[in-house]
């Protein structure tokens, strides 16, 4: 999988629209598709700026290798990183939750 093919697969498994994504980020729909069709490569900067809309580590866009070849299905991908992407938020939600306790 490439790098524009995580952006999709990490965008549309949060079930954001390429075209409010854009809007967020302050380029074009037509950028974004670029990136996600490979024929872009995105600065670091983007890639931070694009992690955290998506409310994403940035590591998750390299997850899978350009050369990396698997038998998995796409279907089999989305539902493997919409797992991961609950269960991060899970860890994010408990970890707000361990603040000092009110002595009252």
């Amino acid at each position: 999988m490439t790098l524009g093919s995580a952006i999709k697969l990490i965008r549309t498994a949060k079930g954001v629209k390429q075209r409010a994504l854009a809007t967020e980020l302050n380029v074009s729909a037509n950028y974004l598709s670029l990136l996600e069709g490979g024929k872009r490569e995105p600065s670091i900067s983007f890639l931070r700026a694009l992690a955290r809309e998506l409310e994403v580590p940035i590591g998750m866009f390299f997850l899978w290798g350009d050369s990396q070849t698997s038998s998995v299905g796409k279907s089999d991908q989305l539902r493997e990183l919409r797992d991961l992407i609950v269960h991060m938020q899970a860890m994010s939600i408990s970890g707000q939750r361990k603040g000092p306790r009110d002595k009252n």
